[in-house]
């Protein structure tokens, strides 16, 4: 079986999901970036950010929060 590289969305969800409430996006990024082995510089973080953006399990709620909503995750019902 292939094992597949988890994106900085599938991080994304599963951060999310271990904290159960929304995170700040700094936080968030800086959490994605350092389970990926990478840097926490400005370029790594705003590719970061365009990339979650992309994704339609994350809903951004504001004030600079992120959330899950469970309805967008596969086989959630």
């Amino acid at each position: 079986m292939l094992n597949k590289k988890k994106t900085e969305a599938d991080l994304a969800v599963e951060i999310l999901l271990e904290g159960h409430e929304p995170m700040y996006y700094e936080g968030l990024l800086k959490e994605i970036a350092a389970r990926m082995g990478r840097d926490s510089q400005i370029p790594t973080l705003v590719a970061i950010f365009s990339r979650l953006n992309l994704d339609h399990r994350l809903v951004y709620q504001g004030d600079g929060f992120w959330y899950l909503d469970p309805k967008r995750i596969k086989g959630s019902d």
